[in-house]
């Protein structure tokens, strides 16, 4: 099920731009069950041919984690007989914070005294290990532990099971001092908003890493058994435990119908989403809500998706809308609501165009209270006029012009309202 998240503004429109952050890998272990990872991207670094590391029937889940139930899983065996130790590659990153999260179900742990480490991050040329994520046992109950680069973790209290699917993230953060790089753990987080405060924090004196370009499985010294399955490394929380982040939701009255726009950052398993709308003197009765229209996503991407979708049954009024984001396997998950209302506009505005920046086209609207001749105009960096894009009398309303810039270079451009006594000035980018 994908989690959205919005910053909305809500009126007649609203807005925001985003940046975007990065997908660096994701590992579903979507292979043939019996398969050695090394057949499948990932390279043995130590104990190469030894007790490898085998693809596993069936695959673990957690809720509204994006990488839940996908594909099969991984099966690693800690044992003091010398066994293969596996690393995954991805573009390496020197800067900010890089995330790791990992669903984990152990059948079987150490109770070593420091525990043993299972999984963390490699630089992209070499086998340092930075950021460890240690497992121990005590009893009937397991810990995990964090260290940075030492063999003695920082565990958490002994208050976790065996044979339970955890979900657990790792966060390495490049600091600009040196030596003084911090790892983070956070332990089945709340996926239902922003990065809360991670369970346990560790900051030793190992050397910083140069760069971080890898994840690694290690098959420990002592004896522990564990499944690990849905491994997603991002340069922001919203990318690794976090599937689809929402970057904008707009609802616009235009020429008397409601034009709604959404962009996304993301999409892991989008099947689409349900338009649904309710007239505000409905609310809050959740049974009034109705599906009023579907767009088609975009399956798995990894860059900005744009999209729209325009109600032209809105008579006068006041309206809810919300988006329903469907996964391929059925799963979904509600946006939050946008408000609008249908009618004759109070006074003369001229509103910021959509989209912006833009390439090559964008809409521009205004809205009038009452009947008016109207004249729109773009004009370059030194004032000239470029383009006129309407002359002419217009309903009171709120209307909508596209203007297209094949044919011009990139930069900034103002477009300009006027009507009677009312003239208004916007700036608009054009980026190509």
């Amino acid at each position: 099920m994908k989690i959205l998240t919005f910053i909305m503004f809500f009126f007649n429109t609203c807005f925001i731009s985003s940046v975007y952050s990065q997908l660096l890998l994701e590992e579903n272990f979507n292979y043939t069950a019996g398969d050695t990872l090394t057949t499948h991207g990932w390279n043995a670094y130590s104990g190469a041919g030894n007790n490898s590391i085998l693809v596993s029937s069936g695959s673990l889940s957690f809720t509204n984690y994006p990488s839940s139930g996908v594909g099969n899983s991984a099966n690693i065996i800690g044992t003091s007989v010398s066994s293969e130790d596996d690393e995954k590659i991805f573009s390496a990153q020197t800067s900010g914070s890089i995330y790791a999260s990992v669903l984990v179900n152990f059948s079987s742990a150490t109770t070593a005294a420091d525990g043993d480490y299972f999984f963390g991050f490699f630089t992209s040329t070499g086998s340092t290990a930075r950021g460890r994520i240690f497992i121990k046992k005590s009893g009937s109950n397991i810990a995990f532990g964090v260290s940075k680069g030492s063999t003695i973790p920082n565990l958490s209290a002994f208050s976790y099971s065996l044979n339970t699917t955890y979900l657990l993230v790792l966060k390495y953060k490049f600091n600009p001092s040196s030596s003084d790089d911090s790892i983070s753990l956070f332990i089945n987080p709340n996926l239902s908003g922003p990065e809360p405060a991670s369970n346990l924090t560790n900051v030793d004196t190992a050397t910083d890493l140069t760069n971080i370009g890898a994840v690694f499985l290690r098959q420990g010294v002592h004896s522990y058994s564990l499944i690990i399955d849905g491994i997603r490394v991002a340069t922001s929380w919203s990318q690794a435990p976090l599937p689809v982040e929402l970057t904008s939701f707009t609802a616009n009255v235009i020429d008397n119908s409601v034009v709604l726009n959404w962009q996304t950052a993301t999409e892991v398993n989008n099947y689409g989403f349900e338009i649904e709308r309710a007239a505000s003197s409905t609310m809050p009765r959740q049974d009034r809500w109705e599906k009023i229209g579907f767009v088609n996503g975009n399956g798995n991407s990894n860059s900005p998706k744009s999209y729209s979708f325009t109600d032209n049954n809105a008579i006068s009024g006041k309206y809810s809308y919300r988006l329903k984001q469907i996964d391929v396997d059925g799963k979904f998950e509600y946006s939050e609501v946008a408000k609008v209302t249908v009618g004759a506009p109070a006074k003369f505005e001229l509103l910021q165009n959509y989209p912006n920046p833009f390439n090559p086209t964008t809409k521009i609207s205004f809205a009038l209270p009452v009947a008016a001749k109207v004249n729109l105009s773009v004009f370059n960096m030194l004032g000239q006029k470029v383009a006129e894009l309407a002359n002419h009398n217009f309903k009171a309303g709120v209307h909508s012009v596209r203007f297209n810039a094949t044919n011009y270079s990139s930069g900034i451009y103002f477009y300009q309202l006027t009507t009677g006594k009312f003239i208004k000035i916007k700036k608009m980018m054009l980026l190509k």
